[in-house]
């Protein structure tokens, strides 16, 4: 799944339009998800970049990594599969 699709697909999932999703996938790419800390800055980000409360960035950080594993356990299942058969 390349960016833009990322994007797109946060947008019709959660109510934030595509600049905010824009702002999310620039805090997702600077910041390493696992780890301890790693989701603690990721959600000081999204709580000063977006203006949001702590629960709707805890909120919106599941929702991204639930996207981004569902991706990847579909890359693992299918590895040959391309996006246009889809």
């Amino acid at each position: 799944m390349n960016k833009a699709d990322f994007i797109k697909k946060l947008s019709e999932v959660s109510d934030y339009n595509i600049e905010q999703c824009t702002i999310v996938n620039d805090v997702l790419e600077s910041h390493l998800i696992v780890g301890k800390k790693g989701p603690e800055k990721i959600l000081n980000d999204f709580e000063t970049r977006l203006g949001i409360t702590r629960e709707e960035a805890d909120n919106l950080y599941n929702l991204s990594v639930g996207i981004m594993n569902k991706e990847l356990k579909n890359k693992i299942r299918h590895p040959f599969k391309s996006k246009k058969n889809s």
